[in-house]
């Protein structure tokens, strides 16, 4: 762990050089567009508090006829209000946000490696079905994502929120299925079938269902894989339709860099699917990564980029820890 804080000091003191010559002017900038966003939310908010303090004494002094107000109609009526004031207010920030990330967040991925970043796009549904680790999903909903070349090793990054719908006698309503960063690497391993590492479900792992994949133009039912390493096994469940490959992709090294990456993500319940030479990794967390300013912080301050380095550190720190850009000694 100190050497992993060395680095991350030795990372923020280079980024921070960075930032200065080629950054600075950027936020600079930004300053006064967040200043106009922001000017937009307080309006807002001052238009709809008067709005609603109208609305409530027409209700004391009876314009509305208690037949109305004692309706579903006024209910509904209530919900669609609240929905408008939430979509209206939310609208400076969404813009502000984009605005931001279209004028920096490429150049902060060139200090990286070589990067693309766009907004709004997502995994590829074939890919999260392929893996083993999504189950079935209603929604897609893609925030930022990135792909390119990091240490000679090829990568996409993606900030998702997967949700299934669910109905009900009075409805329905959506369950998130998965919110998190999902992470696609290639492999210097070859491998033709698929191995799946799901957390440790503790003693409720006999309700666990064994990934289904479709492998070669064959769906296949994995089966558990019992491993040597008990530490590893403490933290992860490994199925896998090949045993002798399932060891040879997880060897006692690999297995301790896969312990290394948990601890860096603060044993966050990380899950791993190893098929067509790639490694998919789905890190959850309800943290709105990458954000690099706030509409209501200046952008003279530096405090959310360190924040946002912290985060790509630990992102591209997988790929040291797992030695991906090697080809022998996994």
């Amino acid at each position: 762990m100190r050497k992993i804080n060395k680095e991350l000091a030795d990372l923020h003191a280079d980024f921070l050089q960075y930032y200065r010559q080629n950054l600075g002017d950027k936020f600079v900038a930004l300053e006064p567009i967040r200043r106009d966003y922001l000017f937009s939310f307080y309006k807002w908010c001052v238009f709809f508090s008067l709005l609603t303090a109208f609305l409530v004494y027409l209700i004391n002094v009876g314009f509305f006829p208690e037949k109305f107000l004692n309706s579903e109609l006024s209910v509904y009526s209530l919900c669609f209000y609240i929905v408008i004031i939430w979509e209206v207010l939310a609208h400076p920030f969404k813009s502000y946000k984009k605005e931001t990330k279209r004028l920096v967040m490429d150049k902060i991925l060139a200090f990286f490696g070589d990067f693309t970043y766009s907004m709004n796009s997502a995994t590829k549904n074939q890919v999260l079905k392929q893996s083993g680790l999504i189950g079935k999903y209603d929604n897609q909903y893609a925030d930022d994502f990135f792909s390119g070349i990091y240490h000679g090793v090829k990568m996409q990054v993606s900030d998702e929120k997967l949700t299934v719908i669910v109905r009900t006698n009075k409805g329905s309503y959506e369950k998130t299925v998965f919110d998190g960063v999902i992470i696609v690497l290639d492999m210097n391993k070859d491998f033709s079938g698929q191995t799946v590492v799901r957390s440790d479900w503790g003693i409720f792992n006999f309700l666990m269902c064994r990934p289904i994949c479709k492998i070669k133009h064959k769906t296949e039912k994995l089966e558990k894989v019992v491993l040597e390493d008990s530490r590893f096994e403490k933290y992860f469940e490994t199925f896998s339709n090949n045993q002798v490959e399932a060891r040879y992709v997880l060897t006692t090294a690999f297995m301790e860099r896969i312990l290394k990456v948990k601890k860096l993500f603060h044993g966050k319940k990380i899950e791993f699917s190893f098929f067509d030479n790639q490694l998919l990794i789905l890190v959850p967390t309800s943290k709105d990564m990458f954000e690099t300013t706030s509409l209501f912080t200046t952008t003279a301050r530096y405090g959310k980029m360190r924040e946002v380095v912290n985060q790509f550190y630990s992102i591209f720190s997988i790929i040291d820890l797992l030695k991906l850009n090697k080809k022998i000694g996994m």
